[in-house]
């Protein structure tokens, strides 16, 4: 056996109608928390992502907590543009859509995945990064989307798992504008 080229899951992402209402199960079922909430997505106005190769611009409102050292993502679609996320609500579903994966070798996780019948359908380009958050479709026998993440983006998991870690009581939701605040806050670059 081969060490497994993916790595653990580290993390969950969920998509729900209701960012507030995930939340607070989240936080009181299960006792995860504190979440730090980004109000409107990665950035205003929100970038263009490719889904299925077409540009299209994503509004999201997004919420990151760790149960463990899983990080649970908590998607809400803002708008009608097509994306995983639409298509999974569209579907009638609510709840796990993909497992997300920091892979130490990006163009190694691509290919075998690729290679194994993962379809890539959507992409998320960042500016300063040189390689694409990428969600792929899933062959049945694995289930939801698996999405892989390049190396650099450990520094934003990392700075969402210290601030949760440093929480010390009151409101378990710490909220950021987008996510572009959260980073230029916590002084995270992908350089």
């Amino acid at each position: 056996m081969r060490p497994p080229l993916l790595g653990p899951a580290t993390q969950l992402g969920f998509v729900v109608r209701d960012v507030e209402t995930a939340m607070r199960h989240w936080i009181d079922v299960f006792g995860v928390g504190p979440f730090v909430c980004m109000e409107h997505g990665t950035s205003q106005p929100p970038p263009v992502t490719w889904m299925r190769g077409q540009a299209v611009s994503v509004e999201l409102k997004l919420a990151f907590g760790f149960m463990g050292d899983v990080q649970v993502e908590l998607i809400e679609q803002r708008n009608d543009a097509p994306s995983p996320y639409t298509e999974f609500l569209t579907a009638g579903r609510e709840g796990l859509q993909h497992l997300g994966f920091w892979v130490h070798d990006h163009a190694e996780a691509t290919r075998v995945v690729e290679a194994a019948g993962y379809r890539p359908v959507y992409e998320i380009r960042v500016q300063g990064q040189d390689l694409p958050i990428i969600y792929y479709d899933s062959p049945s026998l694995y289930g939801p989307m698996l999405e892989l993440v390049p190396p650099k983006w450990r520094r934003s998991r990392e700075a969402i798992r210290t601030l949760t870690s440093q929480w010390r009581g009151g409101d378990p939701v710490i909220r950021y504008e987008t996510y572009a605040a959260f980073l230029a806050d916590r002084g995270v670059t992908f350089d």
